[in-house]
């Protein structure tokens, strides 16, 4: 029992002890922009980080009671090639209290406190590079930044933290519908002045324009220069319907182009890449109507006439040649509905009514 009650203080004291000894370095490091989609290999130069922009920041503090000696570490990985590059500072010294913020261009910069002073490329980091040879950018991966801070004298004082970053790498954006691509051919008519856009990418934000033909525009780019109908930035969706209100309306009778610009974060800033420019003609919404009507009263009038009677009178010769409804029929000195004259068509049919002639006025 005695050594139990002597055993239990000295576990207790030894635990608190590495407790408090871990706790006396702290780090914490971020991206500046961590919504990156394109890391571009010029932007992160392995053997001359100091050449990078300002990608991430790293903050550390000696959280204990004396002067500590110590070394500030980096790694960088991704999980298709493994380790990267790796490099460490020369020791240096913290003051107990202080907090020191450094970023990745104070690892890189020549007779920095912070200059990396042993950085080694890996081999996988060879095996990257052929990689992005094609495109200049990292491929799509996931990367981690690992840092470290470390105490000279005792090693087992640190603290570590990683920073992760997907690269996703946008390629892709095809226009789908409406139209077609311009400058080749007829542009398709649309009997709609709210059409729906649809678009297919591989992005998640869009910037989207349509703009009017002017009499004055020489090319497809000219048109797209002119003020838009419509202009707007649209995320993680690839689809839109030309709104009712909020913008200029589309008009029957023009012809209106329309391109998607995927816009990509890079280590560089935004960057933007351009659908080829579409374009299509708004017919005449009440020529649709008609032509909807006439096809309703010729489906009528065959069941009242007969469809050797009704193609005589609607075919060229025939006395409704070129007919276009009014929308309005009489029956009795009454006007009917489209409805009505197909229930006089069904009552013909089975004999409860009988048309003894007929003529056109």
């Amino acid at each position: 029992m005695k050594m139990q009650k002597v055993i239990f203080p000295l576990l207790l004291l030894l635990c608190l002890t590495v407790g408090v000894s871990q706790a006396q370095l702290k780090i914490d490091a971020g991206f500046f922009n961590s919504d990156l989609e394109v890391f571009f290999l010029r932007d992160l130069d392995l053997t001359n980080p100091g050449s990078s922009p300002m990608l991430f920041w790293v903050n550390f503090t000696n959280t204990g009671a004396e002067n500590r000696y110590v070394i500030l570490s980096l790694e960088i990985q991704c999980d298709r090639y493994g380790s990267l590059a790796s490099g460490k500072t020369r020791p240096f010294g913290l003051g107990h209290g202080v907090t020191r913020t450094i970023t990745n261009r104070d690892l890189g910069q020549s007779g920095s406190l912070f200059e990396l002073d042993e950085y080694v490329i890996a081999d996988a980091a060879k095996d990257l590079t052929r990689a992005i040879l094609s495109t200049g950018s990292l491929p799509t991966d996931f990367y981690h930044f690992v840092l470290k801070i470390q105490d000279v004298n005792n090693p087992g004082i640190a603290d570590s933290k990683t920073i992760d970053l997907t690269i996703t790498n946008p390629t892709t954006l095809e226009l789908v519908s409406p139209g077609r691509i311009v400058d080749q051919g007829e542009l398709p008519t649309l009997f709609t002045t709210l059409p729906q856009f649809v678009w297919d990418s591989n992005a998640g934000e869009f910037s989207f324009t349509v703009c009017e033909q002017l009499p004055s525009n020489s090319s497809p780019e000219d048109v797209m220069d002119n003020e838009p109908r419509f202009h707007t930035t649209i995320q993680n969706a690839k689809n839109l319907i030309y709104p009712s209100s909020g913008a200029f309306p589309i008009e029957e009778g023009h012809t209106y182009y329309w391109q998607v610009k995927a816009i990509m974060m890079t280590t560089g800033g935004p960057v933007e890449l351009k659908s080829e420019i579409w374009g299509f003609k708004i017919g005449s919404t009440q020529n649709v109507q008609l032509e909807s009507q006439m096809i309703i009263l010729r489906s009528a009038l065959q069941g009242l006439l007969g469809d050797d009677a009704v193609n005589a009178l609607f075919n060229e010769g025939g006395d409704l040649y070129q007919f276009l409804p009014t929308g309005v029929i009489f029956y009795k000195g009454r006007s009917l509905t489209i409805q009505e004259l197909q229930t006089l068509a069904q009552q013909v049919n089975s004999g409860v009514l009988e048309i003894i002639d007929y003529h056109v006025e």
